[in-house]
């Protein structure tokens, strides 16, 4: 695990992550590259193991927030079990006390923080939901270039390549259909896409 914290998070932080990582039992995995999600925290009830996944090719500061994103939840699931919603007030609470510590200019770049420190008083499930964070971490999305959410329900477009189809915009994130593959995909509306018709 301390392999992976150092390769993958910002320098400054990686003695605090190292410590905080002790203080639980899980594993930590690297993942492909996941279209709809940054990190997944998973709990097997029958060997009561607790497994966070995150995505590779993350930025150092996305890595960080997405590691310590996963690990509130697992640390509400330790407190709270299943009695309470996944991104309810006990996880708010749990993201912003563990996050707090690594709220520095040596770790984020000012921009970043001043976004991230708006986003703690009221934390989203997911960083898309947050325009000025999500605009902070991936500068092409607040451009003029086109976005999922531009875009017409029954509108095609090109995201990574592929051809998808939107079916029906959610709060942050829209429902679209890959032909070539059959599936059904979440792409967050903040995405940039290129448009085909």
């Amino acid at each position: 695990m301390e392999k992976i914290l150092k390769q993958h998070l910002p320098p400054k932080s990686i003695e605090y992550c190292t410590e905080l990582s002790k203080q639980y039992s899980f594993e930590l995995s690297l993942s492909f590259d996941r279209k709809s999600k940054f990190g997944h925290y998973k709990y097997w009830p029958q060997t009561k193991t607790h497994i966070i996944s995150i995505n590779r090719g993350l930025s150092q500061p996305l890595f960080l927030i997405t590691f310590i994103h996963e690990l509130a939840h697992l640390d509400v699931m330790l407190h709270y079990g299943r009695r309470v919603k996944p991104h309810g007030k006990e996880w708010k609470n749990t993201f912003r006390s563990l996050l707090a510590p690594v709220l520095s200019p040596s770790i984020f770049e000012q921009n970043l923080l001043s976004a991230l420190a708006i986003h703690l008083k009221k934390p989203k499930a997911t960083l898309s939901a947050d325009p000025v964070l999500w605009g902070t971490l991936f500068p092409s999305a607040s451009t003029n270039t086109l976005a999922v959410k531009d875009i017409e329900v029954g509108s095609s477009f090109v995201f990574k390549n592929r051809v998808f189809k939107k079916i029906k915009t959610r709060r942050t994130r829209a429902l679209c259909f890959e032909s070539k593959s059959g599936n059904n995909y979440l792409i967050p509306l903040l995405a940039s896409i290129d448009k085909v018709d």
